[in-house]
Protein backbone atom coordinates (compact mmCIF):
# COMPACT_ATOMS: atom_id res chain seq x y z
CA UNK A 1 0.00 0.00 0.00
CA UNK A 2 1.08 3.12 -0.67
CA UNK A 3 2.56 5.51 1.90
CA UNK A 4 0.47 8.48 3.54
CA UNK A 5 1.54 12.02 2.07
CA UNK A 6 -1.30 13.81 2.93
CA UNK A 7 -3.81 13.28 5.93
CA UNK A 8 -7.01 15.14 7.36
CA UNK A 9 -7.67 14.27 11.06
CA UNK A 10 -10.91 15.28 12.41
CA UNK A 11 -10.73 14.73 16.38
CA UNK A 12 -13.81 14.74 18.17
CA UNK A 13 -14.10 15.35 22.02
CA UNK A 14 -15.62 13.13 24.46
CA UNK A 15 -18.42 15.05 27.10
CA UNK A 16 -16.87 17.96 27.59
CA UNK A 17 -16.75 21.84 27.58
CA UNK A 18 -12.97 22.63 26.94
CA UNK A 19 -12.26 23.79 23.71
CA UNK A 20 -10.14 23.66 20.47
CA UNK A 21 -7.55 25.62 22.57
CA UNK A 22 -7.15 22.91 25.40
CA UNK A 23 -6.82 20.03 22.40
CA UNK A 24 -4.11 21.98 20.57
CA UNK A 25 -2.03 22.29 23.69
CA UNK A 26 -2.18 18.52 24.80
CA UNK A 27 -1.76 17.21 21.53
CA UNK A 28 1.40 19.65 21.40
CA UNK A 29 2.68 19.04 24.65
CA UNK A 30 1.94 15.06 24.84
CA UNK A 31 3.59 14.91 21.47
CA UNK A 32 6.89 16.24 22.45
CA UNK A 33 6.82 14.34 25.46
CA UNK A 34 6.30 10.99 23.17
CA UNK A 35 9.22 11.86 20.57
CA UNK A 36 12.31 10.89 22.33
CA UNK A 37 10.48 7.69 23.64
CA UNK A 38 9.05 7.11 20.00
CA UNK A 39 11.92 8.43 18.21
CA UNK A 40 9.03 10.44 16.03
CA UNK A 41 9.04 14.06 16.24
CA UNK A 42 5.74 15.67 14.91
CA UNK A 43 5.87 19.50 13.85
CA UNK A 44 2.89 20.82 15.74
CA UNK A 45 1.49 24.60 13.84
CA UNK A 46 -0.29 27.26 15.90
CA UNK A 47 -4.27 26.95 15.94
CA UNK A 48 -6.52 28.92 13.61
CA UNK A 49 -10.27 29.08 13.46
CA UNK A 50 -12.09 27.96 10.55
CA UNK A 51 -15.35 29.75 9.26
CA UNK A 52 -17.43 26.94 10.23
CA UNK A 53 -16.56 27.33 13.84
CA UNK A 54 -14.21 24.96 13.98
CA UNK A 55 -10.98 25.31 14.81
CA UNK A 56 -7.32 23.37 12.94
CA UNK A 57 -3.83 23.07 13.32
CA UNK A 58 -0.69 21.09 10.59
CA UNK A 59 0.82 18.50 11.40
CA UNK A 60 4.01 17.75 9.78
CA UNK A 61 6.15 14.56 10.55
CA UNK A 62 8.69 12.12 8.46
CA UNK A 63 7.69 8.44 9.18
CA UNK A 64 10.05 5.90 7.35
CA UNK A 65 11.56 8.19 4.94
CA UNK A 66 7.83 9.31 4.20
CA UNK A 67 7.25 13.21 4.47
CA UNK A 68 3.36 13.61 5.51
CA UNK A 69 1.52 16.63 5.85
CA UNK A 70 -1.54 16.23 8.32
CA UNK A 71 -4.15 18.63 8.38
CA UNK A 72 -6.06 18.32 12.27
CA UNK A 73 -9.44 19.36 12.50
CA UNK A 74 -11.08 19.78 16.05
CA UNK A 75 -14.57 18.82 15.19
CA UNK A 76 -16.30 21.72 17.46
CA UNK A 77 -19.24 20.46 20.00
CA UNK A 78 -17.69 22.02 23.44
CA UNK A 79 -20.15 24.95 23.09
CA UNK A 80 -23.12 22.40 22.92
CA UNK A 81 -21.89 20.95 25.82
CA UNK A 82 -21.32 23.85 27.76
CA UNK A 83 -24.85 24.61 26.87
CA UNK A 84 -26.28 21.66 28.43
CA UNK A 85 -23.72 21.63 31.52
CA UNK A 86 -25.70 21.48 35.08
CA UNK A 87 -24.20 24.88 36.73
CA UNK A 88 -25.33 23.78 40.53
CA UNK A 89 -24.90 20.74 42.53
CA UNK A 90 -28.24 19.80 43.17
CA UNK A 91 -29.26 20.00 39.14
CA UNK A 92 -26.49 17.83 38.89
CA UNK A 93 -27.76 15.04 41.54
CA UNK A 94 -31.24 15.89 40.19
CA UNK A 95 -30.07 14.94 36.48
CA UNK A 96 -28.31 11.73 38.31
CA UNK A 97 -32.17 10.50 39.57
CA UNK A 98 -33.50 10.88 36.98
CA UNK A 99 -31.12 9.49 34.28
CA UNK A 100 -30.75 6.14 37.14
CA UNK A 101 -34.45 5.96 36.62
CA UNK A 102 -34.34 6.33 33.20
CA UNK A 103 -32.41 3.85 32.75
CA UNK A 104 -33.42 1.37 34.98
CA UNK A 105 -37.09 1.55 33.56
CA UNK A 106 -35.92 0.54 30.81
CA UNK A 107 -33.66 -1.81 31.47
CA UNK A 108 -30.58 -0.46 29.79
CA UNK A 109 -28.71 -0.15 33.07
CA UNK A 110 -28.99 -4.07 33.38
CA UNK A 111 -27.99 -4.42 29.88
CA UNK A 112 -24.88 -2.50 30.51
CA UNK A 113 -24.01 -4.65 33.20
CA UNK A 114 -24.63 -7.88 31.39
CA UNK A 115 -22.45 -6.21 28.64
CA UNK A 116 -19.84 -5.15 30.76
CA UNK A 117 -19.79 -4.82 34.81
CA UNK A 118 -17.46 -2.02 35.78
CA UNK A 119 -19.40 0.78 33.41
CA UNK A 120 -22.30 0.22 34.49
CA UNK A 121 -21.37 0.00 38.07
CA UNK A 122 -19.53 3.24 37.41
CA UNK A 123 -22.50 4.83 36.48
CA UNK A 124 -24.70 3.55 39.22
CA UNK A 125 -22.51 4.00 41.79
CA UNK A 126 -23.51 8.21 42.25
CA UNK A 127 -26.99 7.25 42.63
CA UNK A 128 -25.77 4.76 45.54
CA UNK A 129 -23.61 7.63 46.88
CA UNK A 130 -26.62 10.13 46.87
CA UNK A 131 -28.77 7.76 48.80
CA UNK A 132 -26.26 7.13 51.47
CA UNK A 133 -25.41 10.84 52.19
CA UNK A 134 -29.36 11.51 51.84
CA UNK A 135 -29.94 8.44 54.64
CA UNK A 136 -26.68 8.72 56.32
CA UNK A 137 -27.17 12.45 57.64
CA UNK A 138 -30.30 11.63 59.40
CA UNK A 139 -29.41 8.17 60.33
CA UNK A 140 -25.70 8.52 61.55
CA UNK A 141 -26.16 12.33 62.63
CA UNK A 142 -29.47 10.85 64.67
CA UNK A 143 -27.67 8.01 66.31
CA UNK A 144 -24.03 10.41 66.91
CA UNK A 145 -26.34 12.97 68.48
CA UNK A 146 -28.38 10.23 70.67
CA UNK A 147 -25.15 8.77 71.96
CA UNK A 148 -23.52 11.80 72.74
CA UNK A 149 -26.61 13.14 74.70
CA UNK A 150 -27.12 9.86 76.79
CA UNK A 151 -22.71 9.65 77.70
CA UNK A 152 -23.10 13.30 78.58
CA UNK A 153 -26.62 14.00 79.37
CA UNK A 154 -26.02 17.55 77.45
CA UNK A 155 -28.40 17.68 74.69
CA UNK A 156 -25.56 21.17 73.30
CA UNK A 157 -22.99 17.76 73.11
CA UNK A 158 -25.42 15.61 71.40
CA UNK A 159 -26.33 18.59 68.61
CA UNK A 160 -22.76 19.15 68.23
CA UNK A 161 -21.83 15.08 67.45
CA UNK A 162 -24.68 15.00 65.43
CA UNK A 163 -23.47 17.81 63.41
CA UNK A 164 -20.15 16.19 63.11
CA UNK A 165 -21.43 12.84 62.00
CA UNK A 166 -23.39 14.92 59.38
CA UNK A 167 -20.42 16.59 58.37
CA UNK A 168 -18.54 13.13 58.14
CA UNK A 169 -20.79 11.62 55.64
CA UNK A 170 -20.92 15.06 53.24
CA UNK A 171 -16.45 14.56 53.71
CA UNK A 172 -16.99 10.82 52.55
CA UNK A 173 -19.50 11.73 49.75
CA UNK A 174 -17.41 14.68 48.44
CA UNK A 175 -13.92 12.51 48.89
CA UNK A 176 -15.43 9.55 46.63
CA UNK A 177 -16.61 11.97 44.01
CA UNK A 178 -13.27 13.49 43.68
CA UNK A 179 -11.43 10.21 43.89
CA UNK A 180 -13.48 8.78 40.81
CA UNK A 181 -14.32 12.22 38.75
CA UNK A 182 -17.61 11.31 39.29
CA UNK A 183 -19.09 14.90 38.38
CA UNK A 184 -17.84 14.90 35.09
CA UNK A 185 -19.01 10.89 34.26
CA UNK A 186 -22.74 12.29 35.73
CA UNK A 187 -23.16 14.62 33.34
CA UNK A 188 -22.11 12.61 30.10
CA UNK A 189 -24.81 9.71 31.35
CA UNK A 190 -27.21 12.40 32.18
CA UNK A 191 -27.08 14.28 28.46
CA UNK A 192 -26.96 11.01 27.31
CA UNK A 193 -30.35 10.30 28.00
CA UNK A 194 -31.29 13.21 26.78
CA UNK A 195 -29.62 12.42 23.77
CA UNK A 196 -31.61 9.30 23.18
CA UNK A 197 -35.01 10.73 24.16
CA UNK A 198 -34.84 13.51 21.16
CA UNK A 199 -34.63 16.59 23.75
CA UNK A 200 -30.90 17.85 21.76
CA UNK A 201 -31.74 19.01 18.94
CA UNK A 202 -28.70 21.45 18.95
CA UNK A 203 -26.71 18.60 18.89
CA UNK A 204 -28.28 17.07 16.07
CA UNK A 205 -27.94 19.95 14.10
CA UNK A 206 -24.39 20.35 14.71
CA UNK A 207 -23.93 16.87 14.09
CA UNK A 208 -25.71 17.24 10.43
CA UNK A 209 -23.31 20.00 10.21
CA UNK A 210 -19.94 18.04 11.10
CA UNK A 211 -21.37 15.21 8.02
CA UNK A 212 -21.22 18.03 5.97
CA UNK A 213 -18.11 19.17 6.56
CA UNK A 214 -16.81 15.43 6.52
CA UNK A 215 -18.35 14.80 2.93
CA UNK A 216 -17.12 17.84 1.94
CA UNK A 217 -13.35 16.82 2.63
CA UNK A 218 -14.11 13.78 1.40
CA UNK A 219 -15.59 14.89 -2.08
CA UNK A 220 -11.89 17.10 -2.32
CA UNK A 221 -10.21 13.96 -2.67
CA UNK A 222 -6.86 15.92 -1.64
CA UNK A 223 -5.86 12.99 0.83
CA UNK A 224 -4.54 9.89 1.13
CA UNK A 225 -6.38 9.36 4.48
CA UNK A 226 -9.41 11.18 5.83
CA UNK A 227 -9.05 9.49 9.70
CA UNK A 228 -12.05 10.75 12.16
CA UNK A 229 -11.47 10.11 15.89
CA UNK A 230 -13.96 10.04 18.63
CA UNK A 231 -12.85 9.90 22.27
CA UNK A 232 -15.14 8.45 24.91
CA UNK A 233 -19.09 9.72 24.03
CA UNK A 234 -17.35 11.77 21.32
CA UNK A 235 -17.02 8.17 19.72
CA UNK A 236 -21.18 8.21 19.34
CA UNK A 237 -20.39 11.52 18.04
CA UNK A 238 -18.41 10.14 15.12
CA UNK A 239 -20.45 7.23 14.49
CA UNK A 240 -23.25 9.62 13.51
CA UNK A 241 -20.71 12.25 11.81
CA UNK A 242 -19.54 9.30 9.43
CA UNK A 243 -22.77 7.02 8.91
CA UNK A 244 -24.53 11.10 7.88
CA UNK A 245 -21.32 11.82 5.76
CA UNK A 246 -21.72 8.60 3.70
CA UNK A 247 -25.37 9.21 3.26
CA UNK A 248 -24.85 13.03 1.76
CA UNK A 249 -21.65 10.76 -0.32
CA UNK A 250 -23.71 8.04 -1.69
CA UNK A 251 -22.63 6.28 -5.01
CA UNK A 252 -20.03 9.53 -4.78
CA UNK A 253 -17.84 7.63 -2.72
CA UNK A 254 -14.86 7.00 -4.32
CA UNK A 255 -11.35 4.66 -3.96
CA UNK A 256 -9.68 7.91 -2.45
CA UNK A 257 -9.07 8.82 -0.12
CA UNK A 258 -8.86 6.04 2.53
CA UNK A 259 -11.88 6.93 5.03
CA UNK A 260 -10.51 5.61 8.63
CA UNK A 261 -12.91 5.60 11.85
CA UNK A 262 -10.96 5.33 14.82
CA UNK A 263 -13.03 5.36 18.74
CA UNK A 264 -10.90 5.12 21.65
CA UNK A 265 -12.08 4.14 25.31
CA UNK A 266 -15.85 4.22 23.57
CA UNK A 267 -19.21 4.45 25.63
CA UNK A 268 -21.26 3.44 22.90
CA UNK A 269 -23.88 1.21 24.11
CA UNK A 270 -24.53 3.65 26.72
CA UNK A 271 -26.26 5.75 23.85
CA UNK A 272 -27.03 2.33 21.66
CA UNK A 273 -29.00 0.16 24.54
CA UNK A 274 -31.57 2.94 25.07
CA UNK A 275 -34.53 1.89 23.01
CA UNK A 276 -35.81 5.44 22.04
CA UNK A 277 -31.96 5.59 19.98
CA UNK A 278 -33.25 4.23 17.20
CA UNK A 279 -31.72 6.65 14.58
CA UNK A 280 -28.78 5.67 16.01
CA UNK A 281 -28.76 2.03 16.05
CA UNK A 282 -29.51 2.49 12.04
CA UNK A 283 -26.25 4.48 11.72
CA UNK A 284 -24.55 2.11 13.79
CA UNK A 285 -26.04 -1.10 11.52
CA UNK A 286 -24.91 1.34 7.77
CA UNK A 287 -21.22 2.19 9.40
CA UNK A 288 -21.12 -2.30 9.83
CA UNK A 289 -22.05 -2.88 6.37
CA UNK A 290 -20.61 0.25 4.91
CA UNK A 291 -17.91 -0.27 1.92
CA UNK A 292 -14.54 1.28 2.03
CA UNK A 293 -14.64 2.53 5.37
CA UNK A 294 -11.79 1.29 8.22
CA UNK A 295 -12.82 1.29 11.61
CA UNK A 296 -10.76 0.18 14.72
CA UNK A 297 -11.70 0.46 18.43
CA UNK A 298 -9.60 0.67 20.65
CA UNK A 299 -10.39 -0.08 24.71
CA UNK A 300 -7.98 -0.58 27.98
CA UNK A 301 -9.78 -2.86 30.44
CA UNK A 302 -8.40 -1.39 33.33
CA UNK A 303 -10.36 1.86 31.65
CA UNK A 304 -13.77 1.63 34.16
CA UNK A 305 -15.07 4.86 31.87
CA UNK A 306 -15.38 2.66 28.60
CA UNK A 307 -16.68 -0.40 27.42
CA UNK A 308 -13.61 -2.20 27.11
CA UNK A 309 -12.90 -4.71 24.23
CA UNK A 310 -16.91 -5.00 23.92
CA UNK A 311 -18.28 -4.99 20.05
CA UNK A 312 -20.21 -1.44 20.09
CA UNK A 313 -22.21 -2.88 17.70
CA UNK A 314 -23.49 -6.51 18.90
CA UNK A 315 -23.14 -4.48 22.09
CA UNK A 316 -26.19 -2.00 21.13
CA UNK A 317 -28.00 -4.99 19.82
CA UNK A 318 -27.17 -4.44 16.27
CA UNK A 319 -27.47 -7.38 14.18
CA UNK A 320 -27.27 -6.40 10.24
CA UNK A 321 -27.21 -9.39 7.77
CA UNK A 322 -24.41 -8.04 5.94
CA UNK A 323 -21.88 -7.03 8.08
CA UNK A 324 -18.18 -6.43 7.31
CA UNK A 325 -15.98 -8.91 9.30
CA UNK A 326 -13.79 -7.40 12.09
CA UNK A 327 -15.86 -3.68 11.25
CA UNK A 328 -14.48 -2.87 13.69
CA UNK A 329 -11.34 -4.26 14.64
CA UNK A 330 -10.89 -4.85 18.57
CA UNK A 331 -7.70 -3.66 19.90
CA UNK A 332 -6.17 -2.94 23.38
CA UNK A 333 -3.90 -0.05 23.59
CA UNK A 334 -2.23 -2.38 26.41
CA UNK A 335 -1.53 0.94 29.15
CA UNK A 336 0.01 -1.63 30.89
CA UNK A 337 2.95 -2.03 28.28
CA UNK A 338 3.61 1.80 28.29
CA UNK A 339 4.74 1.93 31.72
CA UNK A 340 6.77 0.63 34.57
CA UNK A 341 5.30 -0.97 38.01
CA UNK A 342 5.38 2.11 39.69
CA UNK A 343 4.21 4.57 36.98
CA UNK A 344 1.46 2.01 35.74
CA UNK A 345 0.48 1.52 39.37
CA UNK A 346 0.11 5.78 39.85
CA UNK A 347 -1.75 6.11 36.13
CA UNK A 348 -4.07 3.51 37.37
CA UNK A 349 -5.50 4.98 40.69
CA UNK A 350 -6.17 8.16 38.68
CA UNK A 351 -9.56 7.02 36.75
CA UNK A 352 -10.10 10.64 35.03
CA UNK A 353 -6.45 10.15 33.65
CA UNK A 354 -6.14 6.86 32.52
CA UNK A 355 -9.41 7.74 30.39
CA UNK A 356 -7.63 10.34 28.56
CA UNK A 357 -3.79 7.97 28.02
CA UNK A 358 -4.92 7.13 25.03
CA UNK A 359 -4.24 10.49 23.94
CA UNK A 360 -1.55 10.86 25.73
CA UNK A 361 2.30 10.00 25.73
CA UNK A 362 3.50 7.00 27.09
CA UNK A 363 7.06 6.03 29.35
CA UNK A 364 8.26 3.57 26.84
CA UNK A 365 6.95 2.88 23.01
CA UNK A 366 4.68 0.47 22.27
CA UNK A 367 2.41 -0.46 19.00
CA UNK A 368 -0.18 1.95 20.00
CA UNK A 369 0.94 5.56 19.48
CA UNK A 370 -1.69 8.02 18.77
CA UNK A 371 0.81 10.80 17.12
CA UNK A 372 2.37 8.19 14.65
CA UNK A 373 -1.67 7.26 13.78
CA UNK A 374 -2.58 10.57 13.54
CA UNK A 375 0.81 11.66 11.96
CA UNK A 376 2.58 9.04 10.34
CA UNK A 377 3.12 7.84 7.25
CA UNK A 378 0.30 4.37 7.10
CA UNK A 379 -3.14 4.69 7.20
CA UNK A 380 -5.29 2.91 10.46
CA UNK A 381 -5.51 -0.27 8.61
CA UNK A 382 -2.24 -0.65 7.60
CA UNK A 383 -0.90 0.20 10.32
CA UNK A 384 -2.39 -2.75 12.31
CA UNK A 385 -3.36 -4.90 9.31
CA UNK A 386 -1.10 -7.66 11.17
CA UNK A 387 -2.96 -6.88 14.87
CA UNK A 388 -6.21 -9.58 15.06
CA UNK A 389 -9.57 -8.32 16.30
CA UNK A 390 -9.84 -9.29 20.32
CA UNK A 391 -13.13 -11.12 19.89
CA UNK A 392 -13.07 -13.43 22.65
CA UNK A 393 -12.18 -11.01 25.69
CA UNK A 394 -15.39 -11.10 28.56
CA UNK A 395 -13.63 -11.25 31.42
CA UNK A 396 -15.10 -7.92 32.53
CA UNK A 397 -18.78 -9.55 31.87
CA UNK A 398 -20.55 -10.87 35.33
CA UNK A 399 -19.31 -14.51 35.60
CA UNK A 400 -22.62 -16.47 34.75
CA UNK A 401 -22.74 -14.67 31.40
CA UNK A 402 -19.21 -15.54 29.97
CA UNK A 403 -18.74 -18.08 27.57
CA UNK A 404 -16.59 -21.46 28.32
CA UNK A 405 -13.81 -20.43 25.63
CA UNK A 406 -13.41 -17.07 27.41
CA UNK A 407 -13.27 -18.14 30.89
CA UNK A 408 -10.77 -20.87 29.88
CA UNK A 409 -8.82 -18.44 28.29
CA UNK A 410 -8.81 -15.62 31.26
CA UNK A 411 -5.31 -17.12 32.37
CA UNK A 412 -4.06 -15.01 29.42
CA UNK A 413 -6.00 -11.85 30.52
CA UNK A 414 -3.02 -10.01 30.99
CA UNK A 415 -1.95 -9.59 27.46
CA UNK A 416 -4.84 -7.10 26.79
CA UNK A 417 -3.65 -4.85 29.58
Amino acid sequence: MSPVRRRCVFYVSGFDPKGARHYHSLYRDESARQAPVSGFAVDVGPRRKLQDGNSAWALRAVEDGTEVETHYEFMRWDDVVSSHWPRFTWQLWRDVVVTTWFNLRHGALWAMYRLSWPPALALFIPFLLLLGVVLGIPLLGGLAGWAAWEALDNPWAGLAAAGVAAAAVVWVGLALEARYSMYWMMRSYAFTAHQARGCTPDLEARLDQQARRLAQRLAEAQDDEVLVVGHSSGANMAVSIVARALRLRGAAQGERPTLSLLTLGQWIPLLGLLPQATAFREELAELATAPRLDWIDFSAPPDGCCFALTDPVAGSGVTPARRVPDRPKLLSPRFAEMFDGPAYELLKRDKFRLHFQYLAAAGQPVAYDYFRITGGARTLAARFADSPSVTDFDRLRPRRMRTGAAAAGERGREKFL
